[in-house]
């Protein structure tokens, strides 16, 4: 489960510049590039995430239902894309957003409640895990409170050209993937020797 932990966390980082680098248009969200060259990345991405998410149990029955519902929000942003840029909203992209958003809160959760669980009053390096927890939901859950406003506030055109969207899924994505890199215990700076991810047993 650290190791599925460690596989989300850098697919969380990487997904936001991935297809921004593969389109050959300025994106106003992650899910836009659908539209584009990179779909096939989006695409990909989603549904490797929705299945290591499938694959991740967590430690409680609780954990294991929140996994699940967020690898079936995974898929439903890839096979319900967005609304275009000229194209009007419809039931797919109302379905888009409704599971984007919804996935979002699931990931901040287990942000600020399974993975802080045992560290809370915790000192050293279970401590300072933490206070990464805690840092990386709240970001998570501000970035898309900001991403909602700036839409309604400003105007549509406008919105689109700051990449409003893109920048608030980026920076949601950027605090979940640091979040679930540091729960995989992979660095000394964040676990103890006995903590550590290892992929290969001592004998």
């Amino acid at each position: 489960y650290r190791t599925l932990r460690l596989l989300m966390g850098v697919i969380s980082l990487v997904l936001p510049f991935a297809v921004s680098a593969i389109s050959s248009t300025k994106l106003s969200s992650i899910s836009i590039s659908y539209y584009t060259e990179a779909r096939d990345i989006f695409v990909g991405f989603m549904f490797v995430v929705s299945v290591l998410l499938l694959a991740y149990n967590g430690h409680t029955d609780k954990q294991k239902i929140a996994s699940k519902l967020a690898a079936l929000t995974a898929v439903l942003v890839a096979l319900f894309p967005t609304s275009c840029n000229t194209c009007p909203t419809s039931i797919v992209s109302v379905i888009h957003y409704s599971a984007a958003v919804l996935l979002f809160l699931i990931l901040s959760y287990f942000c600020l409640g399974p993975f802080r669980k045992d560290t809370k009053g915790k000192s050293g390096k279970k401590g300072r895990r933490g206070r990464f927890y805690f840092v990386c939901g709240w970001v998570m859950l501000l970035a898309l409170l900001g991403a909602v406003v700036g839409n309604l506030v400003l105007p549509e055109d406008l919105a689109s050209s700051l990449q409003i969207t893109y920048w608030a899924e980026t920076v949601a994505l950027f605090a979940f993937g640091v979040a679930w890199t540091v729960a995989s215990k992979f660095s000394t700076f964040l676990a103890e020797e006995d903590e550590i991810l290892r992929f290969v047993s001592k004998e």
